[in-house]
């Protein structure tokens, strides 16, 4: 009897990411979508894609553990997880943690930006006069 336990082999799924305005009523060109994965020592940015007319990123490959791996018990889950940016001027940026990618298959991600408030400030949150220190004089 062979006690050797077989190496993970490493599969392929792919993403594609849809970026439109909230409730996905209009697609949104131009979007910035950045894909990262978590490593041991940081963060690894694997893509950074622009999104086109209809919205979406081109259909990108990403490495995921073989769908032969689901198979067996194991400790490991049978997908690998990547992080998710979605920018766009003039909107606020979205993002995904753990998304999860399985071998063979083509995952779409949906992405609703919410417009920036007129103000530039998250939660009509609204600056107003000048900022004012602990040793600032009274500006009566």
């Amino acid at each position: 009897m062979d006690n050797t336990t077989a190496a993970p082999q490493a599969g392929t799924g792919f993403l594609v990411v849809q970026v439109t305005t909230g409730s996905s009523a209009i697609p949104l060109r131009g979007a910035t979508v950045t894909i990262s994965k978590k490593q041991e020592g940081g963060t690894d940015v694997l893509y950074e894609l622009t999104t086109g007319n209809d919205g979406k990123t081109p259909l990108i490959s990403l490495p995921a553990p073989s769908r032969e791996d689901s198979q067996r018990p194991a400790t490991a889950p049978p997908y690998a997880t990547y992080h998710i940016a979605v920018t766009l001027t003039g909107y606020l940026t979205a993002e995904y943690n753990e998304v999860p990618i399985f071998d063979g298959i083509i995952a779409m991600q949906q992405a609703d930006l919410v417009p920036m408030p007129e103000n530039r400030y998250p939660d009509n949150f609204t600056q107003r006069g000048p900022t004012l220190f602990e040793n600032t004089p009274p500006q009566l």
